[in-house]
């Protein structure tokens, strides 16, 4: 299997640039990106928090698309429950358009509960929720018409009247549970373990031979993120990477106050815990040298095995600024990359 890299983002707000600034500094550097050969870019949706300045990702990869032409560009995830079918089936045809064939649908119910109630959603359907809407945007992806008797939604053999360029769509996204992503038929992003990705490809191996139509085609790709750190020495990366944490911790942890007893940390525990060295022992936060940095994936690498096939770095968090994540950039495509693949 081909190990591919690409760059999953909390577009985190930033206190010393305009957020006009901040939308352009982004775009080029994934441009930049482009130009480095990774394989795609993932932003997140959330809503009311400093932990992203893209509440509505298709509006942002939009303009990205404009500016990238080989890039793939994909949401991770948008939070379903929070869309109606209708509107969303006709903005994936959009930015599968807009991008040429480049959308990368990362889908999940959300796991704030606060921006569910924001949008005065029940938080004991959001399964049900979830899976409804899921339902009806594959049939109409998929079929170009509409049934459906659900208990959100009906449509009547409706048409839709949009189109992918990916026909009928490309493989779905799933973040955080690689086991939920597998049994879905879906590519799948999180925390893994050797375990976990053997059991993912069982699974999918399952899947395929009982000819399920969402395990065949292309090989999925399932894999990891890391918050990446890469400067000139150890010192200098580790002291970048706590001072980022700091801000990165703070806006994880972003809750509207008028929502009571949600905004505080424990409604939503940073995975690895809220603690800088703790994240850096469970390898979630990786920084240090170019060596140090290739050292250590080699050892997550051979760790996983070789049915992890996606790596994905997290390059400008908390309050690294443009050129410091530009700089982790290059040193990871150019002296970090050619000795993982």
């Amino acid at each position: 299997m081909t190990l591919q890299f690409g760059w999953w983002d909390h577009f985190e707000q930033r206190s010393d640039v305009p957020l006009w600034q901040q939308y352009d500094e982004r775009i080029e550097l994934i441009r930049h990106a482009e130009e480095l050969g990774f394989y795609g870019y993932h932003i997140a949706e959330h809503h009311f928090t400093t932990l992203d300045m893209a509440p509505s990702p298709i509006v942002f990869l939009a303009a990205v698309a404009r500016r990238t032409s080989k890039i793939r560009l994909g949401t991770m995830v948008l939070c379903l429950p929070l869309y109606h079918p209708t509107r969303l089936i006709q903005e994936f045809c959009m930015i599968d358009q807009l991008s040429h064939g480049r959308f990368m649908p990362g889908v999940g119910r959300g796991v704030r509960d606060p921006e569910h109630e924001l949008f005065g959603s029940e938080l004991a359907t959001m399964r049900d929720v979830y899976e409804e809407v899921l339902a009806i945007l594959q049939q109409g992806l998929s079929t170009g018409r509409i049934s459906h008797r659900g208990k959100r939604f009906q449509y009547d053999d409706e048409p839709v009247h949009f189109k992918m360029v990916q026909k009928p769509y490309p493989r779905f996204w799933y973040a955080g549970n690689l086991q939920r992503a597998a049994e879905q038929g879906m590519n799948g992003l999180g925390r893994a373990t050797r375990d976990m990705i053997e059991d993912y490809w069982r699974i999918w191996e399952a899947g395929r031979a009982r000819n399920d139509p969402r395990f065949l085609g292309d090989e999925p790709l399932v894999g990891s993120t890391r918050h990446v750190v890469i400067a000139e020495s150890d010192a200098e990366a580790v002291s970048l990477a706590r001072r980022a944490f700091v801000a990165y911790a703070d806006h994880f942890h972003c809750t509207d106050p008028r929502l009571g007893p949600h905004a505080s940390p424990a409604a939503l525990p940073m995975p690895g815990g809220t603690n800088f060295e703790t994240m850096r022992e469970a390898g979630q936060v990786l920084a240090g040298s170019v060596a140090t940095m290739r050292d250590a994936l080699r050892r997550y690498l051979a760790s996983v095995g070789p049915k992890h096939n996606y790596l994905c770095g997290a390059f400008q968090w908390g309050d690294l600024t443009t050129e410091e994540a530009r700089r982790s950039l290059d040193l990871f495509a150019k002296e970090v990359r050619p000795a993982l693949s």
